[in-house]
């Protein structure tokens, strides 16, 4: 009998996710941002999208400023981190609810540092690589997880995200995020709008 129920509930968990639609591509979001860099945090906002350009390419971009102040040698230092993201990337849907997807970027990161009326900043460029996979577990909930790598100023960094969006309705949906990289580590909070 416990072989039969757990056998039914593989068969209809199974069945309900062959029923959730594929993930959607074509969306703008917010989100609240605690950053991590090299053991200072600092806190922020973010905006990003993404546009589907025909049936597997896709444009998305993304801009992320956090800022506090922190304790240099006794001294409070106002540091702001700001990121820029710009890539195109590639879809395929490896299942009815899956895509894989892959994406070339233009990243720029900037780190400004105040004290006492003064101010120095410094800012770099260069190129990111990115590959992952959507899963929708049902028509409510999705999954998404990737791999990013990226070179600035000649300088590596390999960083791992998570993320679930919950759909509260067809456009609105909420989620959480966390990403970890070799000196920065975020986590978020968003709201998304899907078009």
């Amino acid at each position: 009998m416990k072989k039969l129920v757990l056998v039914s509930a593989l068969l209809l968990s199974f069945g309900s996710v062959q029923a959730a639609e594929s993930p959607r591509w074509d969306s703008a979001s917010i989100s609240y941002q605690s950053v991590d860099v090299e053991g200072d945090k600092l806190t922020g906002f973010g905006i990003s999208g993404s546009k589907l350009l025909g049936d597997d390419f896709f444009v998305v971009g993304s801009y992320g400023n956090a800022s506090d102040d922190i304790n240099v040698f006794g001294s409070n230092v106002d540091l702001d981190f700001n990121t820029l993201s710009i890539g195109l990337g590639y879809r395929y849907a490896i299942s009815q609810n899956s895509d894989f997807f892959g994406v070339v970027s233009y990243e720029d990161v900037e780190v400004e540092a105040s004290y006492q009326g003064n101010s120095e900043s410094m800012s770099d460029n260069g190129y990111g690589l990115t590959v992952g996979v959507r899963s929708m577990l049902s028509a409510k909930v999705e999954l998404s997880g990737s791999i990013q790598y990226v070179d600035i100023a000649d300088e590596t960094e390999t960083a791992f995200s998570v993320s679930a969006l919950y759909n509260f309705t067809e456009q609105f949906s909420a989620g959480v995020g966390y990403s970890k990289a070799d000196n920065v580590d975020k986590l978020s909070v968003s709201a998304v709008y899907f078009f």
